[in-house]
């Protein structure tokens, strides 16, 4: 069978966690390992997108997401290929715009320290800790664009 014919769409990120594992569950049935990668691409993204999680539990999501799921198989065509490539920027998309709202929050809150009298140096400190399990990295690491990496260290460098 050519790859080209059995290549799923990318998914559509903001169903509930449940509707992608039904639909592993679906892909498995039917023998079809590109659909399979897919949802579970969508059903990590959807659990890295829940509020109540720190960042560090994110991050495993988005990272397994990339390791384990946006890889092709040896020898994929070319639609194969840009197809999971398509997986891993759906992952470094989400990825980068948490991110970015993480620090876009954090910012306010240190911003509304200093106004409140609150020394720069503290903020800093806090700031350091932050942004260090954030970007601990002096390069973009494969979980983010490099659109969203610089703008997430523009955002760091305001502080530390």
């Amino acid at each position: 069978m050519n790859q080209a014919a059995s290549i799923p769409a990318l998914p559509e990120i903001g169903h509930p966690e449940t509707y992608y594992a039904k639909r592993v569950h679906h892909a498995d049935k039917l023998g079809d390992a590109h659909a399979h990668e897919g949802y579970k691409v969508g059903q990590y993204i959807t659990l890295a997108l829940d509020p109540r999680l720190p960042w560090e539990r994110k991050l495993r999501y988005f990272q397994h997401a990339i390791q384990r799921h946006c890889t092709p198989p040896r020898f994929p065509d070319d639609q194969l290929w840009l197809f999971y490539r398509g997986l891993a920027d759906l992952v470094r998309t989400y990825a980068g715009q948490e991110a970015l709202r993480l620090s876009l929050a954090e910012d306010e809150v240190y911003d509304k320290r200093v106004r409140d009298g609150i020394l720069r140096e503290d903020v800093e400190e806090d700031a350091a800790l932050f942004f260090r399990k954030l970007i601990p990295f002096d390069a973009c690491p494969e979980w983010f664009h490099e659109v969203d990496y610089a703008q997430l260290k523009m955002i760091r460098d305001q502080w530390i």
